[in-house]
């Protein structure tokens, strides 16, 4: 029963707002946490090999991304 929740959960569209973390050299969202330990955060971007603590963090409203794909 478990396992078919979660294929009824799969199907359904996300909703609501949704973050994306880009690269700041290339722009991709292709990007991946590294284990820093002391030196805190740090992402490697698979596209460019920018690896650094700042990225830039977008926020979408899916709800809107979807009408606009229906519309074209």
């Amino acid at each position: 029963m478990l396992f078919k929740r979660k294929e009824k959960m799969a199907k359904e569209p996300p909703k609501g707002k949704q973050r994306v973390l880009r690269c700041p050299q290339c722009g991709s969202s292709d990007l991946y946490y590294e284990n820093a330990l002391v030196t805190g955060y740090k992402y490697h971007c698979k596209k460019c090999d920018y690896i650094g603590a700042l990225v830039l963090e977008e926020e979408y409203d899916v709800d809107e991304v979807l009408e606009d794909k229906e519309e074209d």
